[in-house]
Order: structure tokens, then sequence, then C-alpha cells
């Protein structure tokens, strides 16, 4: 336990610097006011994390192992990090979002949370450091870190109001299970289910994507409500099996009997073949210029992101993340194009093909793998 006290506070030492450095950049270059708050507030739930870690070391120790390990290890590190960069998401709550480059700053550091929740779990695998201290820190950042971005996105404008939705929803859930015990009621165990991975990663890159200072709120509004209603739908779905209204097992063969129908593997192709089609027509003709006038560096971007996306999604190449760019161009161009219904489409045909994947006649699907299984090992 010596060891580990030496190293949590060899962690404080480090994060105490970073946040008197990363305030110093602040104060020089934003407003000395927002650059205070953010100090006080990144450092409120720093100091949290710290006392969470603190009172969890006793649970480094591999499940089935009552030994302590004598080191944090480096996915127990990650994890902790990335409540640090929660931390300093949620400095920049309760302020204006800061003027370019500034600006940049909430999605690098909600860009760093989303690596690190990958990264935390592949380090402890492929170093056999899987801990019941990973597996905490793990869940208290999974509940922490959307309630804080989904707050933030909104105080921004970036959303409506009933995207906060999305941040509650877990801590609803548990609160309604609580409640249920409380009443002496039987909760039904819910059994492992991959939408769960896929609605929560597509969440999480939805947030990464509104938070690029480059969207207007009428373009991401609209995309927050197709990302929502599924999200919201699957914790419901949930809910029903929790209170036996559902039968989890008649579902699920229900569900295997429709996506065993081979046409239905056709569908997918059929949204991709008009999405890449009218994406390359539109491109094409268009060329650019209809952000020449707002910024040159757009107007590159934009043409980067949609010829990228065509072929992507055409032949299925990392289709998931060809939708994502065809939403990501398309929503940038949705406020000020001609044709917005055309590119609102494509959001909404693009937001369907990031959820339920490329299907049938795709070239190479790496996503899917990363979906179902977990890098490092195969066990769930």
């Amino acid at each position: 336990m010596k060891n580990l006290r030496r190293e949590w506070f060899l962690l404080f030492v480090v994060i105490f610097a970073y946040f008197a450095g990363f305030f110093a950049l602040l104060d020089r270059f934003w407003e000395p006011v927002y650059a205070l708050r953010w100090l006080v507030l990144a450092s409120v739930f720093g100091v949290w994390q710290f006392a969470f870690l603190w009172r969890k070391l006793p649970l480094n120790c591999r499940a089935d192992e009552g030994e302590l390990l004598p080191s944090l290890g480096w996915a127990n590190r990650v994890s902790f990090l990335r409540g640090i960069f929660i931390a300093a998401l949620f400095g920049f709550l309760f302020s204006p979002w800061p003027d370019r480059p500034l600006s940049w700053l909430p999605f690098t550091f909600y860009l760093f949370t989303a690596l690190s929740d990958i990264l935390d779990g592949y380090l402890a695998r492929i170093t056999n450091h899987v801990t019941e201290l990973g597996a905490a820190l793990d869940m208290e950042n999974d509940s922490w870190g959307v309630l804080i971005v989904t707050g933030l996105v909104f105080w921004y404008g970036q959303v409506p109001a009933i995207y906060l939705l999305v941040g509650l929803a877990r801590y609803l859930f548990i609160f309604g299970l609580q409640l249920r015990e409380k009443q002496g009621k039987q909760n039904v165990e819910l059994p492992f289910s991959f939408r769960r991975r896929i609605f929560a990663g597509v969440q999480m890159g939805f947030i990464v994507t509104i938070l690029v200072p480059v969207f207007s709120p009428s373009v991401t509004r609209f995309a927050a409500v197709l990302f929502m209603l599924p999200f919201l739908a699957g914790f419901f779905y949930d809910w029903l099996i929790i209170v036996g209204r559902i039968n989890p097992k008649k579902w699920a063969n229900f569900f295997e009997r429709i996506t065993s129908i081979k046409l239905l593997g056709f569908m997918p192709l059929a949204l991709r073949l008009p999405v890449a089609y009218f994406l390359w027509v539109f491109t094409v003709s268009i060329g650019g210029g209809i952000f020449l006038e707002y910024s040159r560096f757009l107007s590159v971007l934009w043409l980067l992101l949609s010829f990228a996306a065509v072929p992507m999604i055409l032949f299925g190449a990392v289709g998931r993340l060809g939708a994502i760019l065809a939403m990501i161009s398309s929503g940038m161009a949705i406020e000020i194009s001609n044709n917005p219904l055309v590119y609102m489409a494509i959001v909404f045909a693009s937001t369907i093909l990031l959820f339920g994947g490329t299907g049938s006649l795709s070239l190479w699907s790496p996503e899917d793998w990363l979906i179902y299984n977990r890098a490092g090992g195969w066990d769930d």
C-alpha cells in the first residue's frame, strides 16, 4: 500500500502542476474571470477524482486474487487521466465557448477522454492488470463524463434541453432500480447486449463531433435528436426487461428471425448507394465554393471529408467512419447550401449506417470487430 500511496502523491504533484500551467495559459489568452472559473471548477472535480482514487486503492487487485498489486499499472493510470480530462471539461462549464484557437480545447479534451476510454481496457488486458480498481474508475468516469459533456454541449447551445436526458439516463435508470428494491420488487437481470456498446460509442463519437467549433446549432440540434432517440429507446427497452414486461429471449429470437432475412442484409447497401451518389454529385458541382467566402480552411476541410466519405461508404471500407465523415461534411453544408434538404437526408441516412453498419458487400469493416470484441482480449 505504501508504494501505491507514493504513486498517488506523485500523480497529485504532476496534475497540480498541469492545472497551474494550463490556468496560466488561459489567463493570458482568455478573459481572466473565465480562466479563474475554469481553475476552480476543474480543481473541485480533480480533488474529487484524487479522493476517489485514494479510497479505492485497496481494490488494486485482480478479481480472482486477493493480493494487492504494488503498482497502479498503465491501465489504471490512463483511467485516472480520463477523469482529469473530464475535470478539464468541467472547468469550461458556465463560461462562453472560447474564441479561436482556444475554441478547440473542449473538443480536444473530450477526444482524449474518448480515446483513453478505449485504451485503458486494452492496456489492462495485454498487461494482465485487470483490477477492481480499474473497473471502479471506469464506471465512475463513464457516468460523470457523459453527464458533464452533455451539460457542456447544452450550455454551448449545440443541443436542445431534452438532450440532457442522455447524460441523466444512467442515473435515472439506477435510481429506478434502487426505488424498486426499496419497494420490495424484483429486478430481472439484464442479459449482455452489444447494442449498449454500439449506442454508447456512437453517442460519444457524436458529442466529439459537435464540439468541433465549425457547426452551428441549427445543424447540431437536428442531429442531436437523431442520435438521442435510439439511445433513449435502448434504455427504455432495458427498463421493460428489468420490470418483466419483455422477455429478452423471445425478443432476441424475434430479432434473429428478422435479421436472418437475406433481403434485409442488402438494406444498408440501398442506403449506401444514394448517399455516396448525392454526396459525390453535390461535392463535385459545388467544389467547396460555398465555403470560400467564410474560410479557405473550411472549404478544403469540407472537400477532404466529402471525397474521403464517398468511396468509404460506397464500398463499405471502414464504412462507419465514412458515415461519420459524410455527416460532418453534410452538417457543415446544411446551413449555407441552396440544397439543405439533400444534406439533411444524407445526415439522416448516414446516422442509420453509423448505428447499423454498412451490411452486405462491405469491403472491409474492422470497426465491427472493435464493437463486437475487445482489443487485447476476446472476452467481454
